[in-house]
């Protein structure tokens, strides 16, 4: 079924629909098309698809519309099979085949690079997308959000009203069950509690932070229920009210074991960041002897690997409680050539000593600072390695970086870390020429 909902107020029957081919998907994952020569983005709609369509919102050079009804399917179109998927605004690509969400995938990431980056052979740079043998119960992290009857859910696209469902496809089965128990236990109780985060790592082991405008005896009382249930027991779950506690759970990667803190950043696919962490080490080409910088470095994950490969390497994160993280992983794991610097990497990178052979950087979506790109240019790494989850950011940073011939692009590889939404990350090496 496509994800659209047919509105049928008495203002919207008054609106003109129209006649529309779609020829190719935007970045967001709305099928495109042209309206008497105007640009129109439809969500839910895909390639090659005709139907009859309402405008939704109109500006001067394009404008934006809903689904009536579809006349010609894609042989790319499945039913998607979340209860919720035209409501929810977790996923936007369960209405097409996972392969083809691969194929697009690519494309935007080479759009992006030629658009934005002004790399012209894109195409011949970026390679295919590294998916998943099963797309499925892959996130380890969830924030869901209560309503006002104290319902626990997603928020629906581009609102905040609450999407309540039974079954996350994205989620662990556990994960699932620690929902409903704690949905159960609170009830409608205990309305300072806004919003819960379920986190869990490959062992199993649940987190669950109840983000708490103010404390109660309430609250306390419901907390000690739900330890009594299986899902939220001692050996299986973590139980945290906001800022109260600061327990921590464990993580591997490869022979290293992290120490995770409630609100530290981790990749939400465990799977595809094995794939993502290891691409990174085989693209490093380091000898043994180098000095590493390790940019945006969280909590030390990326930088234990590389230390181990390695003379020395160095983690730079802005996150004070990530620092204090990552100095422990690296006293926890008896890695001693490593050192974590806490601050902006923009403020950091100038007063750094030393000069890094290889830099890996893994900043936000926002992309690095441009001082970060422009101090990062006087240092002069032989390659950079740049982890992206945002291809337009990307871009816009790559074009900085090789505009002036210093740097060229290598080869740019896409992961598939957030399966059915249009969320792409991308590792790409540059080398100083």
């Amino acid at each position: 079924m496509a994800k659209f909902k047919k509105q049928n107020n008495k203002k919207e029957q008054g609106k003109k629909d129209s006649e529309i081919e779609i020829l190719r998907l935007a970045s967001d994952g709305s099928g495109v098309g042209y309206i008497d020569g105007k640009a129109t983005f439809v969500p839910g709609l895909l390639p090659g698809e005709q139907g009859k369509v309402r405008i939704r919102e109109a500006k001067k050079n394009f404008q934006r519309a809903e689904i009536i009804s579809i006349s010609r399917f894609s042989a790319d179109r499945q039913p998607a099979p979340c209860s919720v998927y035209p409501q929810c605004g977790g996923c936007n690509l369960q209405h097409m085949t996972y392969k083809a969400t691969l194929v697009w995938k690519k494309q935007w990431v080479i759009d992006s690079l030629q658009r934005i980056g002004g790399l012209k052979d894109a195409n011949k740079k970026v390679q295919n997308v590294i998916g998943m043998q099963n797309p499925w119960r892959y996130r380890n992290k969830a924030v869901l959000h209560r309503d006002a009857g104290g319902r626990l859910g997603y928020y629906k696209e581009k609102s905040k009203d609450v999407v309540v469902f039974d079954d996350c496809l994205l989620l662990s089965e556990a994960t699932n069950q620690r929902i409903k128990t704690l949905q159960r236990v609170l009830g409608d109780s205990c309305p300072e509690v806004k919003t819960v985060t379920f986190r869990e790592n490959q062992a199993g082991k649940g987190m669950v932070i109840m983000h708490a405008e103010a404390e109660s005896e309430q609250l306390e009382k419901k907390l000690q229920e739900l330890k009594k249930e299986k899902e939220f027991s001692a050996s299986d779950c973590i139980l945290i009210i906001t800022e109260r506690d600061n327990y921590k759970f464990y993580e591997r990667w490869g022979n290293l074991k992290f120490g995770v803190s409630p609100y530290a950043f981790l990749q939400v696919n465990t799977t595809q960041t094995a794939k993502l962490y290891g691409l990174v080490l085989e693209w490093t080409d380091l000898k043994g002897r180098e000095e590493v910088w390790d940019l945006y470095c969280g909590i030390g994950t990326m930088t234990l690997m590389l230390a181990q490969k390695t003379g020395k390497a160095v983690g730079v994160e802005e996150n004070p409680q990530a620092v204090v993280d990552a100095k422990e992983n690296a006293k926890e794991n008896k890695v001693d050539n490593v050192s974590f610097v806490q601050g902006r990497v923009e403020d950091r990178i100038s007063a750094l000593a030393g000069k890094p052979e290889l830099v890996v950087t893994d900043p936000p979506r926002a992309g690095m600072d441009r001082e970060a790109l422009t101090q990062l240019l006087a240092l002069g790494p032989a390659r950079i390695i740049y982890v992206s989850c945002n291809p337009a950011t990307l871009a816009r940073d790559l074009k900085i970086l090789t505009e002036s011939g210093t740097y060229q692009v290598e080869k740019v590889q896409p992961v598939d870390m957030f399966a059915w939404s249009h969320h792409t990350e991308s590792v790409c090496l540059l080398e100083r020429t």
